[in-house]
């Protein structure tokens, strides 16, 4: 791992300038967020022993009625994850619809319907994940109704204050390997980032399996690397409640 971060070290120094690297101004503590959509089992099964390891967080975002079918989470794995782990779970609509292709009537449902959902079964329902990072004016301003938090899918730097509504964030690829996911908290580190947010989907040992997907190698190498440098990762709202 110590190879790996010197490795990263260069590169990022090699590819972002040294004055990031030895900027002499009062550096910003960088948070890690970890987050995770659409709800896949593995969240549970693979992700969440390897994160208990370290105490680390999450937040959970999952479309309805994904839950308790085939290879998804249950209404009682969020229970574990949220009392266990100390992770929140947050919005993603009911059917993961893409918002600004629905009607006024129909986004309604499916964010209120979501929210809904989720107070009923006492989880928690702070933040919301826009289905494939699209929404429009209309479908904001129905999820500032019910959400006190919007996280989006794009990747951009994030400093303070941080804009609630306005959340980017790096969704790891079966492409990236761990070296360039750690790049990427190194990059917010060397830019004085107030949090750096990531986003998962699918842990599988053969990540062939899917284009979001990482190894829980990849994954164990990533938290291994947020443990050895100190950072603190926390969930969304923890987050906004501390910057």
């Amino acid at each position: 791992m110590f190879k790996l971060i010197c490795t990263l070290s260069i590169a990022l120094i090699l590819g972002y300038g040294c004055q990031y690297i030895y900027d002499s101004e009062p550096n910003h503590e960088t948070v890690v967020v970890f987050t995770f959509d659409d709800a896949h089992s593995s969240i549970y099964t693979e992700a969440f022993p390897l994160m208990q390891k370290y105490g680390f967080p999450a937040t959970n975002y999952v479309p309805i009625s994904r839950l308790n079918t085939e290879d998804h989470l249950t209404v009682e794995e969020l229970h574990i994850l949220e009392e266990k782990g100390g992770w929140e779970t947050g919005g993603h609509t009911v059917h993961h619809v893409n918002l600004p292709q629905t009607s006024i009537e129909e986004a309604e449902q499916e964010i209120a319907g979501c929210k809904e959902f989720l107070k009923d079964h006492n989880l928690q329902h702070r933040t919301f994940a826009l289905p494939s990072g699209h929404a429009n004016e209309e479908t904001l301003s129905i999820i500032k109704k019910h959400f006190s938090s919007i996280r989006g899918s794009e990747d951009f730097k994030v400093t303070c204050p941080v804009d609630r509504y306005s959340l980017g964030y790096y969704y790891a690829c079966n492409t990236d390997g761990s070296e360039k996911i750690i790049g990427r908290i190194l990059r917010g580190m060397a830019n004085h980032e107030c949090v750096v947010i990531l986003g998962f989907h699918y842990i599988y040992a053969d990540k062939s399996l899917h284009s979001r997907a990482v190894t829980p190698q990849e994954f164990s190498e990533i938290l291994e690397f947020i443990h050895e440098r100190n950072l603190k990762v926390k969930t969304v709202s923890q987050m906004l409640e501390e910057l």
